[in-house]
């Protein structure tokens, strides 16, 4: 009898530990390119990860690699009262497929690799960063000092070292400028009245139609691994037609391009869109440098002329479906589509650094081919 007992208890313990043992997905990436993909982020559905799981209210996940080594995640929201995405970073070579694991426990703290505010002490500048490059756009107290550009400004780093708030409290505390480099970096590329890097706006007349500051900034998400935020603008006018603009710009860790999504609404059924990248005034032709055409694959990039002290700003715009027509207009180097008002017109726009990892503007434009051809063959996930 009393035999007959420890058996029957040694068998309940078995099954409880069978029943309490922590479960485990196996996330399988492939990469469809012939190109390495390192450190590229992805999404996985949330709510997959909490059905398959079982997840409890409050209950943690971990993410390890291949090696069972832990690796950073961010629980996404897209500015809703819910996370709607898991994301974390993958290394996949060319044409293989790699295993990530996502399973119930404490997660290792990670430090951030990417941040965004709206810099109110700086006449309500909205900045962000990742590890490799920093940006602004310009809000409404600026633009009440007579300043008005609805352009993206670029931040030249090399550090991967978050710096924004940094380089903000000693610009204004008069330690530092940010406008000269102190080992991380600098800003010194030139935005003004225009689009600045990447940015995109209505065409009336072979004219584009620029908004003014932005008046709202909303954060939609802000790090570990993602920023993103809502940016929205004061009606303004292409031709006889209201413009009503949102962005929507995020930016992943590690990458050089951020997402932008834009939304104009109008009093008509079509309007034409630039996408442009600005020129500097006054240039000689011969010291404008370079552009590239590329096969309209949905690619414009320019070099910008070099500066003596500073260096060589890169940058590039990607649709990744393709311009329509692409020339210089209107100081710009500009990719134009039509475009039907209330849909969401997604870019990629980014740069790079002479000082920071590339030593020429053929180094650039491989890079952004590359880019391109990330865009236009997506990680495949497989959940298991």
């Amino acid at each position: 009898m009393q035999t007959r007992f420890f058996t029957l208890l040694l068998v309940t313990v078995i099954f409880i530990g069978c029943n309490s043992a922590k479960k485990e997905l196996a996330v399988e990436v492939s990469n469809p390119a012939s190109i390495e993909r390192e450190n590229e982020i992805v999404e996985v559905p949330w709510e997959t990860v909490q059905q398959k799981l079982s997840l409890s209210t409050g209950q943690t996940i971990v993410v390890t690699d291949g090696n069972r080594q832990q690796i950073p995640y961010q629980l996404v929201t897209n500015g809703s009262e819910t996370t709607e995405m898991l994301i974390f970073p993958v290394s996949v070579g060319a044409s293989e497929t790699t295993a990530y694991y996502i399973s119930t426990g404490k997660p290792e703290p990670f430090a951030p690799l990417v941040h965004g505010r709206l810099v109110p002490e700086r006449k309500d500048d909205f900045a962000w960063e990742n590890n490799r490059s920093a940006f602004r756009v310009y809000g409404p107290a600026l633009k009440a000092t007579g300043e008005i550009s609805n352009g993206m400004d670029f931040w030249a780093k090399k550090t991967e070292s978050l710096v924004i708030d940094k380089w903000y409290e000693s610009d204004l505390s008069g330690v530092a400028s940010y406008h000269e480099d102190h080992g991380e970096g600098l800003d010194f590329y030139k935005v003004g009245r225009t689009l600045g890097l990447g940015m995109t706006a209505p065409v009336h007349n072979d004219t584009l139609c620029l908004g003014d500051n932005f008046v709202t900034a909303e954060i939609l998400d802000n790090g570990p691994l993602r920023i993103a935020f809502k940016l929205t603008y004061d009606p303004y006018k292409a031709g006889e037609h209201e413009i009503t603009e949102t962005r929507i710009i995020s930016l992943n860790a590690y990458s050089l391009f951020n997402k932008v999504t834009n939304i104009f609404e109008a009093d008509t059924s079509m309007l034409t869109l630039a996408t442009g990248i600005v020129m500097p005034e006054n240039n000689p032709e011969e010291n404008a440098g370079k552009t590239t055409f590329g096969h309209n694959a949905g690619v414009i990039a320019y070099e910008t002329p070099a500066d003596k002290t500073n260096g060589t700003v890169y940058t590039a715009a990607i649709h990744p479906a393709g311009f329509g027509i692409i020339k210089v207009s209107n100081g710009h180097y500009l990719g134009f589509n039509s475009y039907q008002p209330g849909a969401a017109y997604t870019c990629y726009t980014g740069g790079g650094w002479s000082k920071a990892g590339f030593n020429s503007f053929e180094e650039w434009t491989q890079f952004v081919k590359e880019e391109k051809a990330k865009i236009d063959q997506p990680l495949i996930i497989q959940i298991n």
